[in-house]
Formats: structure tokens, C-alpha cells, sequence
């Protein structure tokens, strides 16, 4: 047991010893070995310059990593899961305090609008729970983008 254990000791030490310097870490500045090498790190490509007579990492330039792709597919490339909302979930949140509509096919979560809409509270309960998209359409047919309010209140689509 004693003969094992200054055996592993000494294997220990001498791989300390032995281990070459380019394992070092390749970081902007380290020493390297040899002019023209290139490693890449955390997304950056790192090449070994001389700079005042010595062998450096420069500080390299971002790279872009390739996605992986497995030859078996993932469970959601199998079964892709829709965000869900139907329009039994849109009449279910059909009041002043849950208050979903569908406007042109999208649904619409528009519970904090209705308070600060120049119209009125009225005109958006009215819209809660249902399709919503005729009445929008005409209070704001003449405007010029009258969805982009809209988007900040968007869900997602509604699925038929």
C-alpha cells in the first residue's frame, strides 16, 4: 500500500512537470508557441503574434458558433407545441378584470387598456371575449397603423 501511494505521488508530480505550456490558457496576452496559431475560446479566435519581440495572443475577434445538430430529433420537432388560444379560452376571459378579444386573428390580452382607451372603458369591455376584430376595424379603419398600439397587449395567435 505504501509502495502505492509514492508511486501515484510520483506520477502526479511528474505530469505536473511534464504537461506542455500550450495547455496554458490561451487568454488575450498569454505566451504562446508559435507565431500564426489559431485557438478558439469562448466564442472569440484568438491568433499567436509577435509584439515586442515576443509570442502573444492578440485579442481576437468574435466568431459565430455552428448550431449543433443531432441526428435524432428533439421532442419538439416532433410534436411542436402551439401557444394555445382557442377561442373557448378567449370567452372565457371575457370580462373587465381578465379581458381577451381577437382581433384579425390574433388574441389580445387588454385587461390594462381598458382604463387608459380615449374612448372608454365602454368600448373595450364590449370587445372582451369575443372577436373583436369588426369592431375595431370600424373605430379604427381611418387610422394609419391602428394594430401598433395593439402590441404591447399581443398574446398570440388564435388557434382555429
Amino acid at each position: 500500500m505504501k509502495i502505492y501511494a509514492i508511486a501515484t505521488g510520483a506520477a502526479l508530480a511528474l505530469a505536473v512537470v511534464v504537461t506542455p505550456a500550450s495547455s496554458a490558457a490561451v487568454k488575450e496576452g498569454a505566451a504562446c508557441k508559435k507565431a500564426g496559431q489559431v485557438s478558439t475560446v469562448a466564442g472569440r479566435k484568438l491568433t499567436c503574434i509577435k509584439k515586442s519581440g515576443k509570442l502573444v495572443w492578440n485579442k481576437g475577434v468574435a466568431v459565430k458558433v455552428a448550431p449543433v445538430v443531432s441526428a435524432t430529433p428533439s421532442a419538439s420537432a416532433v410534436a411542436p407545441v402551439a401557444a394555445g388560444y382557442t377561442m373557448e379560452k378567449v370567452k372565457a376571459n371575457g370580462t373587465s378584470s381578465s379581458c381577451w378579444s381577437v382581433i384579425s386573428g390574433n388574441v389580445y390580452d387588454l385587461t390594462r387598456w381598458i382604463n387608459s382607451h380615449p374612448g372608454g372603458s365602454g368600448a373595450i369591455v364590449s370587445l372582451c371575449g369575443t372577436d373583436g376584430t369588426s369592431g375595431f376595424m370600424a373605430m379604427h379603419r381611418n387610422q394609419s397603423k391602428p394594430e401598433s398600439r395593439l402590441a404591447g397587449y399581443l398574446l398570440g395567435p388564435l388557434n382555429k
